[in-house]
């Protein structure tokens, strides 16, 4: 069976309700229901999230020739799950024209917790399926259900539902080529129908005291048991899921009446103003906050700024218990006293040294000391006719071996004392040949390469015209 498309009238493609799940999982009285099965009804729908009930311990049957105590396992999950007839109703999304499933619905408790709990027992489970198929649970947002503005036809009415806590208000799918079909489980009391049962419990409560088969209360009135689903409905308060709290606020502004946040919000303002002309009317009493390093000194604590001192001062119990003290109240005053003698300039440390540079005008930073000054003072003169130290490389060998310049070389002195000098021979002579000398070779190589391009052009033209004369 190929997969049925379900098309958005808002963005034109095929929709699974994946859109719906809620980005940051913010936990919700609502859960999405992704994967069902094209054929699953609302019915089918309801018994399946009811499987996340909290499952009901099974009670071995006694075995009378037998004494073995049964364990029960603790490697299940019977003790996961939301209480049973926590879930209030089911939404499962259908196409306005056909009727047919979109394959995605919700399923709403009647709390938070027990969502959270029934999402606990799906996360904990290997497998859950609805019709023998696997399913996707998650929590959704808050812009699934959006209120419904204006008014709509008689015929259109199938379209919308109501919150359970607020029928007044009228809330619908917001993709409107789907709409929420709707399916309440759980049974709602009428407060009607409390009425009259109570008023007929307690005629017969009356009756059996009168014929002596009930015993009086000390007031003179009989005894009688209060039901506990009386009890829970009187003294519970119920929790509702927050954006349908805040469609629920929208409603009441739109018709002029007060909302729930608003009372809440008048009841808090009421409370707080009589906190502060009550702080008002007290007396004052004695600070002990040092502003100027932002500490208690009778509790002997340190903050961060001098708003939390002063705040510690006004709501700290340990700031209250340690004002009945006397030793510490007392040591307390003593150390505002020897703060207070202390001069605006100061704390408890003097700077002495920045006295004593004030009395005798003397600069903040000493000046250097001249050490180097009084070397070249005390050293003797030096000679005018030393000789430029020698910088070649050989004379730097020879020196670091004890010889110094003008003196001969070897061990007594007696060698030679000049160095030696490079000179140029003319090509094919031999060494000691008669006019073979051409030179020193430095003064040559610079002769040779001083001068123009032009020069060296005429130079060699001419020692090639030698040549050729040479020749010939």
């Amino acid at each position: 069976m190929t997969a049925q498309a379900n098309m958005s009238a808002f963005s034109g493609f095929a929709t699974t309700g994946d859109s719906d799940a809620a980005p940051d999982n913010a936990a919700s009285q609502f859960l999405l229901v992704r994967g069902l099965e094209p054929g699953v009804s609302e019915e089918i729908l309801s018994k399946g999230i009811s499987k996340l009930y909290k499952s009901k311990p099974i009670q071995p049957a006694a075995d009378v020739h037998s004494n073995k105590k049964h364990m029960s396992s603790s490697s299940n999950i019977s003790s996961l799950g939301a209480k049973d007839g926590s879930l209030q109703r089911v939404l499962l999304i259908r196409d306005r024209k056909t009727n047919e499933s979109w394959r995605y619905g919700f399923a709403e408790f009647s709390s938070v917790e027990d969502a959270q709990a029934a999402m606990a027992k799906f996360k904990a489970s290997d497998r859950f399926t609805i019709s023998s198929k696997p399913v996707l649970l998650s929590y959704i947002h808050a812009g699934v259900f959006v209120p419904v503005l204006n008014a709509m036809g008689p015929d259109s009415d199938r379209f919308t539902f109501s919150p359970l806590s607020n029928t007044a208000t009228k809330l619908m799918y917001w993709d409107e080529a789907a709409y929420a079909s709707e399916l309440v489980t759980a049974v709602v009391l009428q407060l009607s129908g409390l009425v009259h049962k109570e008023n007929g419990t307690a005629r017969s409560v009356a009756a059996a005291a009168q014929e002596g088969l009930l015993p009086l209360s000390s007031e003179g009135e009989p005894k009688t048991k209060k039901r506990k689903v009386e009890k829970e409905a009187a003294g519970s308060k119920k929790v509702v899921a927050p954006h349908l709290q805040f469609w629920t606020n929208q409603h009441a502004e739109l018709h002029g009446l007060p909302s729930k946040d608003d009372q809440a919000t008048v009841e808090t303002n009421l409370l707080a103003s009589k906190a502060e002309a009550a702080a008002k009317d007290a007396p004052p009493s004695q600070t002990f906050a040092d502003l100027e390093r932002k500490c208690c000194l009778l509790c002997s604590r340190q903050f961060k700024t001098e708003a939390e001192v002063n705040k510690h001062e006004r709501i700290s119990q340990l700031h209250r218990d340690n004002m009945k003290d006397e030793g510490l109240v007392a040591k307390a005053l003593a150390k505002l006293g020897k703060n207070a003698d202390i001069g605006p300039d100061g704390g408890a440390y003097r700077d002495r040294a920045k006295e004593r540079r004030t009395a005798f005008n003397q600069p903040k930073q000493p000046a250097p000391q001249q050490h180097n000054r009084s070397k070249e003072a005390t050293a003797p003169p030096k000679e005018a006719d030393e000789p430029p130290p020698i910088v070649s490389k050989g004379a730097a060998l020879l020196g670091k071996m004890g010889w110094t310049a003008g003196e001969g070389l070897g061990a007594q002195g007696t060698g030679r004392t000049e160095a030696i000098t490079t000179e140029l021979y003319s090509q094919g002579v031999g060494l000691g040949a008669a006019g073979g000398k051409l030179g020193d070779a430095t003064e040559e190589a610079a002769r040779q390469t001083k001068g123009s391009y032009a020069d060296f052009l005429n130079k060699t033209k001419d020692k090639a015209k030698e040549r050729f004369e040479s020749l010939g």
